[in-house]
């Protein structure tokens, strides 16, 4: 009689069920048309899901245990249960017959790119001497691509069979297990996990530096009669408002540095796990300054130990995380993006490992640079991430747009933010900042001052971001003149501006996320929010007056308000939501700038109106001081200023369309500045005779494309062409004295034609043109003979787009 033996498949329910299923039909009928022995599969019995805590089903009394083994299954599949209950089967059977017995038989369900635990690296025999293709793609892509793959998927599936025939004949059984004993079978997967957590940590660094000042929270707690009850306590005590944390606030409040200061923390800080807290919003054992409002529970807390010396939550391993790329790692690509020299020993699965464990923590900032179109999609990831690691702590950053705040508060997440900077906070800050330079020094001496004496200059720079902005502009004027009031406060309060992708330089994806909104709409629509709510509070504005003062009904503009006011959060960092139903300013001097800057150039506002109506010293005093340098110096160009580029013009509604010419010609400086001054677009322009200035005024002439230099014998240079990044084509005709080209290295010409070229070799500085592509250089002579390329420089660098031509003429 041929005997049966049992085996059971362990995998990562609910992923390629029926790939899964497609794969062990075709095991089954090759296992029963074999020769060897017969085998049967231990299915479970219907109506009962998979559960990873409680292992696979016939792991316990099966023969064979086949592990379909993906990065799936070893982070979230029954991986770390089903191999405590095999290696114990195994160390059973050799403790009884002093041999040790190998159920298990690993097999590559998908490529795992991690290193393998050390029980599974063990029990994999069998890949050595398969097709290249089965450790590459893995047998799920080989059954999937059957047709394709099926001479490789045939010799898998022999060896497979020849294998399982060989465990169950050739050695004596691995003992069974009782439910009791599979229960308490001790973790086993788990075993080089601890090695490589020492390693990852030496490997790790934070990423930015903490800030040289004490920063504090305001925690918002439950509503009570109405009222919402606010705590304020440090930032070293976060860990003990609960284990689920959203860290709200506008962007340049320092979010970053915080998460870097908590990893940091849990680098240095001591290894003891905090009593209590291994559930999402409960509190821990060390006691609150009095008067936080915040419960607490009595334990044992190590005498002369402060907040600062623990780790967060007792975890001794951060994976503070970055979504400025526009997503966030997976769980297998956490070691590769924090510590990269350590991830070719990190074994499969141990980032999940040490968050469902609870020894580690999540730390997730810059989600508001993930794209409007992706943003619902990476919070979605991220949730399921902790509903499936419901011990791992985790502290998220935003400035509150596209937060699923109902799904959160049923998530018992606790919401605070970083209270602004004090004065003595932001000069303890600046000099931090001017230590390492002397420039920044005597910037910080003019500036500290300033802010000493004007409470609008110093509530700009409450937030770190601010403050630093500030000092960088007044660094760079501190040699030349004393820089006006208004224009320190436009840099401060444009600080952490930024460019949309779609003007940066990947093009925008169709269908991902509405287009960019333009930053002349984006300048328009924040003066316009802070005039309509200068009689609401400016930290609780509700979100519907907001998205009314958005809607303008005079403008061309599609622009829904609700995708404004994403912009003014995300890109402007004028505004954030601390709430479902809230919008903010990030202090009420905010506000009062672009309140006053909306007053003074805007056509079509009653300033005195709106001061009757809301009356303040300060934004009067703006108001004045921005009218005042208006009538003097001419309109200022921009509310906020774009750090990179020029600055432009607010708005009241849709700009009107600028002038254009085909061509200009110009005889003087003085023709191409009225140019300038009629704001007309000239694409080609034609300079004869001698012409003064063109360094200083080709620049600031809009979508200038083409330039034609006749008729000037005095002309020996080029003139600096580095700031024309629109020019492409340069001719100049009837200029015999050129001779010096070497503007050309710096510019973004393509194209050059000079006529007359003395006859003298090409000049070296044409050959370091990187976008130069076609010169024609014309010289006279008494017969004509055919264009020659000329030859590439001794130095045996060549260009292969530019073509030198020089042909002459009678």
């Amino acid at each position: 009689m041929v005997p049966v033996y049992r085996y059971a498949v362990s995998y990562a329910h609910g992923r390629d069920e029926a790939w899964v299923a497609r794969f062990l039909d075709e095991l089954r009928r090759r296992l029963e048309t074999g020769d060897g022995p017969r085998f049967h599969r231990l299915v479970p019995p219907a109506f009962s899901d998979g559960d990873p805590e409680k292992g696979s089903y016939g792991t316990r009394t099966a023969d064979v245990v086949l592990a379909l083994c993906s990065p799936a299954y070893f982070n979230e599949g029954p991986a770390q249960r089903d191999w405590a209950v095999l290696a114990l089967r195994r160390s059973l059977g050799q403790a009884r017959t002093g041999v040790a017995p190998q159920p298990a038989l690993p097999l590559f369900w998908e490529p795992v790119e991690r290193r393998l635990p050390g029980p599974v690296m063990t029990a994999d025999v069998f890949s050595a001497g398969q097709p290249a293709e089965y450790r590459s793609l893995g047998l799920a892509l080989l059954t999937m691509q059957a047709p394709r793959y099926r001479q490789a998927l045939d010799r898998v599936l022999d060896g497979i069979v020849a294998r399982m025939a060989e465990m169950v004949t050739a050695g004596a059984p691995a003992p069974e297990l009782d439910e009791r004993a599979a229960e308490e079978a001790p973790d086993a997967i788990s075993a080089d996990d601890a090695a490589f957590t020492e390693r990852f940590r030496k490997e790790v660094v934070p990423a930015l530096p903490p800030l040289p000042v004490a920063r504090t929270l305001v925690s918002r707690g439950p509503a009570d009669a109405g009222h919402t009850l606010v705590h304020a306590l440090p930032t070293e005590l976060l860990p003990r408002l609960g284990r689920r944390i959203v860290l709200v606030g506008p962007a340049g409040a320092g979010h970053s540095t915080e998460l870097a200061r908590l990893g940091a923390r849990a680098l240095d800080g001591a290894s003891e796990r905090v009593t209590g807290g291994t559930v999402p919003g409960q509190v821990t054992a060390e006691p609150l300054p009095e008067g936080s409002g915040v419960r607490t529970q009595t334990g044992g807390a190590p005498a002369g130990r402060t907040a600062a010396d623990r780790a967060p939550w007792g975890c001794r391993v951060p994976f503070v995380l970055s979504a400025r790329s526009g997503a966030l790692p997976r769980l297998d690509g956490m070691v590769p993006t924090l510590a990269p020299l350590a991830a070719a020993q990190e074994p499969a699965g141990w980032a999940s490992r040490r968050l469902r464990s609870g020894q580690a923590f999540l730390a997730v900032d810059d989600l508001d640079a993930v794209p409007a179109g992706n943003r619902a999609a990476v919070w979605e990831w991220l949730l399921h991430l902790l509903e499936a690691h419901p011990a791992a702590p985790c502290v998220i950053a935003t400035n509150g747009t596209g937060v699923p705040w109902s799904r959160l508060g049923d998530a018992a997440f606790r919401f605070v933010g970083l209270t602004p900077l004090s004065p003595d906070d932001v000069r303890a800050l600046l000099d931090s900042r001017a230590a390492a330079s002397p420039e920044d020094r005597q910037a910080l001496g003019a500036l500290l001052p300033r802010c000493e004496t004007d409470p609008l200059l110093v509530g700009v720079a409450d937030r770190p971001a601010a403050a630093a902005a500030l000092l960088r502009t007044t660094s760079a004027a501190a040699q030349t003149v004393r820089i006006p009031r208004h224009q320190l406060l436009r840099a401060g309060v444009s600080a952490v501006w930024h460019r949309p992708r779609g003007e940066t330089t990947a093009p925008p994806v169709p269908g991902l996320a509405a287009s960019p909104v333009p930053d002349s709409v984006l300048r328009a629509a924040s003066g316009r929010l802070a005039v309509a709510t200068l009689g609401l509070d400016g930290s609780r504005i509700p979100l519907k007056a907001a998205l009314s003062a958005l809607r303008d009904t005079g403008s061309s503009d599609s622009t829904s308000p609700e995708h404004l006011l994403a912009a003014l959060a995300d890109r402007a960092g004028v505004v954030f939501r601390p709430g479902p139903d809230t919008v903010a300013f990030p202090n009420p001097e905010v506000r009062t700038y672009l309140a006053a800057h909306h007053l003074a150039h805007t056509l079509g506002t009653d300033a005195d109106t709106v001061l009757r109506r809301h009356p303040s010293a300060e934004l009067a005093s703006l108001l004045a001081e921005l009218r005042a340098a208006e009538t003097s110096a001419g309109p200022v160009r921009s509310v906020l200023a774009t750090p990179g580029g020029s600055p432009r013009r607010l708005p009241a509604g849709s700009p009107p369309p600028r002038p254009a010419v085909r061509w200009a010609s110009v005889r003087s400086s003085a023709e191409v500045r009225a140019l300038l001054r009629g704001g007309t677009a000239v694409p080609a322009l034609r300079c004869t005779g001698p012409v003064d200035g063109l360094a200083e005024v080709l620049p600031r002439l809009p979508g200038l494309r083409s330039l034609v230099i006749t008729d000037d014998p005095s002309l020996i240079a080029l003139p600096e062409l580095a700031r024309c990044r629109s020019l492409r084509s340069v001719r100049v005709l009837r200029c015999p004295n050129l001779r010096d080209l070497t503007a050309l290295e710096t510019s973004a010409v393509m194209f050059l034609d000079i006529d007359p070229w003395p006859d003298l070799p090409v000049p070296d500085g044409l050959r370091r043109a990187l976008w130069l592509s076609r010169v024609n250089l014309v010289t006279a002579g008494s017969r004509s003979r055919p264009a020659a390329a000329v030859p590439p420089p001794r130095s045996g660098t060549v260009f292969p787009e530019i073509r030198i031509r020089r042909r002459r003429r009678s």
